[in-house]
């Protein structure tokens, strides 16, 4: 038997190039603050619109320190209301070179491209540590229904076009229910959310990000 506490540490724990990149940027794993917080981390897998694991093995959630303490706060909001929920994070940070991977991989003309993904030469607030991508899960493992799945390119997917969806019988009352279950809780953390997008919750302005942050190549 190998006494793996004689190993130097690297050959422990292998830490992705991604990892590495995120924790020389300064942010943290929101997991270390509440491991109630589910990650699923859909570029981690073929699960995605682009059908291509950009992540590799890296599955952890990575925010700057005080947008982790915002989420820390929605899941906490979410928990005190619904105890049997918790949020599930599809996509956190995000490296320049992803979102490049992404604009390039999505098959759309550019107009249409940036309803739902932010052009690399501006930067995402994705990029800055900024915004994350959730849903929510109970207790048995299930997710909400939401309507439409996660990067659901159409109009369905946007918040904006629910009431409508609702009187066409496109999204019922159940599913919109369930969306705003998810806006409530991260509203109250200081998130917000956008008109494309059910899941995608900003956390301050990309002005403000530029700001405050640097973008995470």
């Amino acid at each position: 038997m190998v006494d793996t506490a004689l190993q130097p540490l690297t050959q422990q724990k292998q830490i992705s190039g991604i990892e590495q990149t995120l924790i020389a940027a300064g942010l943290v794993d929101v997991l270390t603050l509440d491991s109630t917080i589910r990650v699923d981390l859909k570029y981690s897998s073929v699960e995605n619109f682009a059908g291509i694991d950009m992540y590799g093995d890296f599955n952890k959630c990575y925010l700057q320190p005080d947008v982790a303490e915002m989420l820390v706060k929605s899941q906490s909001e979410l928990k005190q209301k619904y105890p049997r929920y918790s949020l599930i994070v599809y996509d956190a940070s995000r490296p320049v070179h992803i979102q490049q991977l992404m604009w390039d991989t999505v098959q759309l003309p550019k107009g249409e491209k940036q309803k739902y993904l932010s052009n690399p030469g501006k930067g995402s607030l994705h990029n800055y540590g900024a915004a994350v991508d959730v849903s929510i899960i109970d207790s048995a493992g299930f997710t909400l229904d939401m309507g439409t799945p996660y990067d659901f390119f159409g109009e369905k997917a946007h918040p904006v076009r629910e009431q409508d969806l609702l009187k066409s019988g496109e999204l019922t009352a159940e599913q919109i229910s369930n969306r705003k279950i998810l806006r409530s809780a991260m509203r109250r953390g200081g998130f917000w959310g956008i008109q494309t997008e059910w899941w995608h919750f900003n956390a301050c302005t990309r002005k403000e990000a530029a700001e405050k942050y640097a973008l995470v190549e």
